[in-house]
């Protein structure tokens, strides 16, 4: 069950990534719009982007410790 919360977590900052990715096409890699108080608050896909590489690390990162601490226990 350990795994399956960071698994979840990676598969999530994988989402993002790929959504922030598909969204920004969609705007020909527009940057217009970036700074949310040009934008009306709105997030860019730049930000949906960031945050989707931002959570892969730590939850790779998790997952190797995880698998770290179940062999030293065998």
């Amino acid at each position: 069950m350990r795994y399956f919360f960071r698994f979840l977590l990676l598969m999530l900052g994988v989402a993002l990534t790929t959504l922030g990715l598909v969204d920004w096409h969609a705007r020909s890699f527009d940057l217009a719009g970036v700074l949310l108080f040009d934008n009306g608050w709105r997030p860019h896909p730049i930000h949906v982007l960031v945050l989707g590489i931002s959570m892969i690390p730590p939850a790779m990162w998790e997952i190797f410790t995880l698998e770290l601490e179940r062999k030293r226990k065998t």
